[in-house]
């Protein structure tokens, strides 16, 4: 199998060769393309700047030609039609009329447009005539009780969990080919908000919320790292880690954060009687929210259980301003008070029992599906503590696949940490029955959950993508990320937790060879330095620490230098 380049690597330059050689075979590439200049085709640090070995030189669809992707157009017919339909309701309109026009065309002059110009070369044609729409619906099918995203509501009338659910009739009409144009062209650029790998896909996440209500710190857009090394230690030839943890506040909360504070900031331009946002966390969720209430100049609230979270995590929501209260007590019972909070007072409710940010989250799938030229992985491999982010890479992948930009689901493996594995327990009794447990202390701390919220979420999303749940160890957590940072990654522990289970499924053979795989790393490793600093000096309790790699203390002497060298270097 032709190795693949790495990530961003030499772009560039191949496509410029790649166009000039198919100006030489007169390969007639029409007039009407959005331009290089116009699209950024030659920035190899785009988000989808992924090299793959060379594909064969075609003439181009004049609908579908973007010199953004590798030369390999497709065809409007070459994916199946599907049945519109929520993943949580299944509607089919087989009739839907599409918007039968090419997407609007850039050209090379895109830089000396006016900013009005620039935003209506963001939209599709005819855009302005689409209502495209979202509510929140009950996720339980026996329950048909909706409700406005502008209503401040958390529960179905049943009780259970709302989604947001979107007019699939209206986003059908328009052809997978001009969504897919659309992202590509949207992605990386400063037309405000569109830039935000989340706000790129506005129309797919909140439709109706102005422009100008939007608060983004262009998050989103997150690298494809191509784990080479780390998986010739797995035997597996195609296996890439998607780093979310590459983002504003260090974590993938910041994608269902900007989401979120953004429609409370619509709200509150409305008049809604919200006095402040505030959640529950266990360190991440608290830093994602601090940081875009304070870029909104909302008033934030976190509730932290004392002495469970990493110092940088604690340090990110006192440094934006949030009022931080440490509690005696775990996430789950942060989780409570939170609830009982908000019954009584304006506060807005912005843990992932609140959907919205699922449909931050969600992007993911469709970032992951752009950076492969719109194709699906085989397997998705996710830390999974509260589990809202399996649901929702889950409902990305479905909506591809159901407006026709993608042909398939990948299925998708849940990792969790033995200390915290409530739904690793009920996969093993074929999700029969749900019983919560009591967490025990891990170093993945943000998935220390014994009572996830999303339980019923993630069980639909795995028995619908066959996939599977797999536990890791403490040792097996901490060993099997500092082998992977020694392949060229700086990985959190929830990303060992994520890695130390996929090698668990290579073994099983679960997971083939040849499967190409997405491992979802959900933090940086740097909010997680005190672990690390541990593993290396052997201080970890109960962990042999077999990859730790301590400082060498030696003399300022030449010889001694030498020595420790040699020493470390076998020569």
């Amino acid at each position: 199998m032709m190795p693949r380049p790495r990530a961003g690597i030499g772009l560039s330059r191949t496509l410029t060769l790649r166009l000039h050689l198919s100006q030489a075979q007169n390969v007639n590439v029409p007039s009407t393309a959005p331009l290089d200049a116009a699209v950024g085709v030659f920035n190899p640090i785009h988000p989808r700047a992924l090299s793959h070995p060379p594909l064969p030189v075609r003439s181009p669809s004049p609908l579908l030609y973007n010199p953004r992707m590798e030369p390999a157009f497709v065809s409007p017919t070459a994916l199946p039609r599907r049945p519109f339909c929520s993943p949580s309701k299944s509607t089919t309109n087989a009739a839907c009329p599409r918007m039968a026009v090419a997407s609007p065309r850039i050209d090379s002059n895109f830089w000396r447009l006016s900013d009005d110009e620039k935003r209506r070369a963001m939209t599709l044609p005819g855009q302005q005539s689409v209502n495209f729409h979202a509510h929140y619906a009950a996720f339980d099918n026996d329950d048909n009780s909706h409700y406005q995203l502008d209503d401040i509501v958390y529960r179905a009338k049943k009780g259970g969990l709302l989604e947001v659910e979107h007019d699939m009739e209206a986003l059908a009409k328009y052809d997978p080919s001009q969504w897919r144009d659309l992202f590509d062209r949207r992605s990386g650029r400063t037309v405000w908000p569109y830039g935000s790998g989340v706000w790129s896909k506005k129309e797919w996440v909140l439709p109706s919320i102005p422009d100008e209500d939007v608060v983004s710190m262009f998050e989103g857009n997150s690298n494809l790292f191509w784990a080479e090394r780390f998986g010739r230690e797995l035997d597996m030839t195609d296996l890439w880690v998607k780093q979310c943890g590459n983002s504003h506040t260090g974590s993938f909360k910041d994608l269902g954060m900007t989401v979120l504070v953004s429609q409370v900031n619509h709200m509150i331009k409305k008049g809604a009687d919200i006095k402040a946002v505030g959640c529950a966390s266990t360190g991440d969720t608290s830093a994602a929210l601090g940081a875009y209430c304070a870029a909104a100049g909302i008033p934030s609230i976190v509730f932290l259980p004392a002495d469970k979270i990493s110092t940088a995590q604690l340090v990110q929501p006192i440094a934006n301003g949030s009022l931080v209260l440490s509690i005696d007590t775990d996430f789950d019972g942060c989780m409570k008070l939170i609830q009982q909070v908000v019954e009584e007072y304006p506060i807005y409710l912005a843990n992932s029992m609140n959907s919205l940010r699922l449909e931050g989250q969600k992007t993911v799938s469709i970032e992951i599906a752009q950076q492969f030229d719109w194709n699906v992985p085989d397997w998705i491999v996710v830390p999974g503590g509260n589990l809202g982010n399996v649901y929702a890479f889950y409902k990305g992948f479905v909506m591809m696949r159901d407006l026709g930009l993608t042909s398939k689901l990948p299925r998708i493996a849940v990792a969790q940490a033995e200390n915290a594995n409530p739904l690793y327990l009920s996969y093993l009794e074929n999700f029969e029955s749900f019983e919560p447990v009591t967490a025990k202390q891990t170093y993945a701390s943000a998935i220390q959950i014994g009572d996830p919220v999303s339980i019923h979420r993630a069980i639909r999303a795995l028995r619908a993508t066959d996939g599977v749940v797999e536990q890791a160890s403490e040792e097996e957590i901490m060993d099997t990320a500092a082998r992977a940072d020694r392949t060229g990654m700086f990985n959190c522990p929830h990303t060992g937790v994520a890695l130390a289970a996929l090698e668990k499924l290579r073994r099983k053979q679960v997971i083939s060879s040849d499967d190409r795989v997405v491992v979802v790393s959900t933090a940086h490793g740097l909010k997680f330095t005190e672990s690390k600093v541990l593993y290396h000096e052997k201080k970890l309790p109960n962990c042999a620490s077999r990859y730790a790699n301590d400082v060498i203390r030696t003399p300022a002497k030449v010889g001694s230098v030498i020595d420790s060298i040699r020493a470390h270097l076998k020569f």
